[in-house]
């Protein structure tokens, strides 16, 4: 399998990029398209159908490549990858729940091939993206390859999903890789150090954690994060900065804590939503300011998966959190240039709203503040 990237401003560029990577007998059979502009999903929609090339397309605003964080609307990776070794489904969340549509698309997985991999991007961030690896998992099986990063616009969590056949602005987006002929091969990373005692949560509904070791959840993390980051409004509400760089670590039978960032607060019962969701008695230890050596850690999961498991790659997808774009900064290119030099082959990626991988040997689950990567190889 052979890939390419290409990028530009305005569809017209895109198909100027199009034709002139045809070069070599290419002929991609497979595009990954990322936009900015929601308005550029039909234009787009139309080159890639007349090409006859299949459309897995979604929108964020901040997006990279090999060549690093492009300032471009639009952002593809193309493959020539054989046709009957994937499947593109789209599930609407319009009439049915999230796990429904997970179900369904699970089940599409697993009634189109016997070992189904598979590569999800939500929107519509303000669902449960726990029910979604449920509905996945009881449809195609609890030890599936599960890899992905929400979608849409941090700001208020709008985006569309496309596709040759149906587009959504609230649904699940699926890539069905059959992986008796595609190796797949991923891990989710945050690279995090964690800091201090144990904490519990005591009491809780639904996301909204309300006690930690019996006291109010806001006044144990305002203690942490101190006051002037988590302050009261004259809404009655308010929204932590995912960028602070402080994640929950949420503590897993296997030891590999999983990420999970405090979200909202409500000043009313002194409430503070987790994203991701919590249970009573979970407990989780909070994290230390980020350094290089989180960078590091992240680069070396790759390193490590060249040496053991795939020393060569066709293509590289990447989800990392945008709480990750907002801590790092300009430092964020470092990680982003570590990752494509593992197998220097081309990458594509965006600044996720929540991530969906495996944390080490386990099943896939969903997180935050993490980088979740996946090689590609035709076999």
């Amino acid at each position: 399998m052979k890939a390419k990237s290409i990028h530009g401003k305005t569809p017209k560029e895109i198909q100027k990029a199009l034709d002139e990577s045809k070069g070599d007998g290419f002929k991609p059979t497979l595009a990954f398209i990322i936009i900015s502009k929601m308005d550029d999903a039909e234009p787009l929609h139309a080159i890639f159908e007349q090409e006859g090339i299949a459309i897995f397309g979604i929108t964020s605003l901040q997006k990279f490549s090999e060549d690093g964080i492009t300032e471009e609307d639009i952002l593809i990776l193309l493959l020539d990858i054989k046709s009957d070794h994937f499947k593109i489904v789209m599930n609407g969340y319009e009439g049915s729940s999230v796990y429904e549509a997970a179900y369904h698309a699970g089940i599409s997985g697993k009634t189109t091939f016997s070992n189904p991999g598979f590569i999800i991007a939500p929107v519509n961030n303000v669902l449960s993206h726990d029910e979604l690896i449920r509905g996945l998992t009881d449809a195609a099986g609890h030890d599936i390859m599960i890899a992905g990063g929400g979608t849409g616009d941090p700001a208020d969590f709008s985006g569309v999903l496309f596709t040759n056949d149906s587009s959504s602005k609230g649904g699940l987006l699926t890539l069905i890789l059959d992986q008796d002929k595609v190796a797949i091969s991923g891990l989710a990373v945050s690279g995090w150090k964690a800091v201090g005692t144990m904490k519990k949560i005591t009491k809780c509904e639904g996301d909204w954690a309300l006690t930690i070791d019996h006291e109010p959840a806001m006044q144990v993390i305002q203690r942490f994060l101190g006051k002037d980051i988590v302050r009261e409004n004259s809404e009655g509400s308010g929204f932590i900065p995912t960028d602070l760089g402080y994640p929950l670590q949420f503590e897993r039978a296997s030891g590999n804590p999983i990420m999970k960032p405090a979200l909202f607060f409500n000043p009313a019962d002194q409430s503070v939503m987790i994203g991701g969701g919590v249970k009573e008695g979970d407990q989780f230890r909070f994290s230390l300011p980020p350094d290089f050596d989180v960078i590091d850690k992240v680069v070396e999961t790759t390193r490590i998966c060249k040496e053991k498991e795939m020393p060569d790659a066709d293509a590289l997808m990447v989800f990392s959190c945008v709480g990750r774009l907002g801590t790092f900064g300009p430092l964020i290119s470092t990680e982003i240039e570590g990752l494509a030099s593992t197998w220097g082959k081309p990458m594509i990626g965006y600044f996720s709203l929540g991530e969906f991988g495996k944390l080490d040997e386990g099943r896939c689950e969903f997180q935050g503040t993490t980088v979740s990567w996946v090689a590609l190889k035709e076999k």
